[in-house]
């Protein structure tokens, strides 16, 4: 069976609603999942307890319900997949919304994770993302063949209406890179 550990955006716990229906949806296609709520308040320094509480949560549904194993993140959690997934890259990861440059706050060791991904890798980006402007996410998988870039038309980094289109393009693409 295939396995997905899902985390959620900045603040936000398991229960987030897009990781709810995300997970609903990839259980339906026999993908077993465990969504997680990171226990920090604030980042942690280096992001060590996000990634240790992702890697406990990816080793849990390995064994309960084997692999290949995908990473999934929104915003603030997609982040901490990218930064597992440069350092243990997983057989699949999905970022839905990466905020990658808000304004006037480059983050340059997220362009170096994504630069450095050598998994199959989607971001799922609204067009009108301020945290995540799509020139940066462009650039970046215009260099790195590993990265697929869907861009939603009139989405802003809350997807908002355009929720389902996200959640409809994760669950193909994962589909087509676990079971290929």
């Amino acid at each position: 069976m295939t396995s997905a550990v899902l985390a959620p955006g900045y603040g936000g716990t398991a229960e987030q609603p897009l990781l709810r229906k995300l997970a609903g949806r990839l259980e339906a296609e026999g993908i077993a999942t465990s969504r997680i709520t990171f226990s920090t308040k604030r980042p942690s320094r280096g992001y060590v307890t996000e990634k240790d509480e992702l890697r406990t949560a990816r080793d849990a549904v390995v064994a309960k319900a084997g692999g290949p194993v995908a990473l999934i993140g929104r915003s603030f959690g997609g982040r901490m997949c990218a930064f597992l997934a440069s350092e243990e890259p997983p057989d699949a990861l999905v970022i839905l919304g990466h905020p990658i440059s808000p304004p006037a706050r480059p983050r340059p060791a997220d362009e170096a994770a994504l630069f450095g991904i050598t998994c199959p890798t989607l971001i799922v980006q609204g067009d009108r993302d301020e945290l995540g402007p799509l020139a940066v996410l462009e650039r970046i998988a215009g260099q790195n063949p590993r990265i697929d870039l869907v861009v939603l038309r009139g989405a802003a980094h809350e997807y908002g209406k355009h929720e389902a289109e996200a959640i409809d393009a994760a669950v193909r693409w994962l589909g087509s890179v676990l079971r290929a």
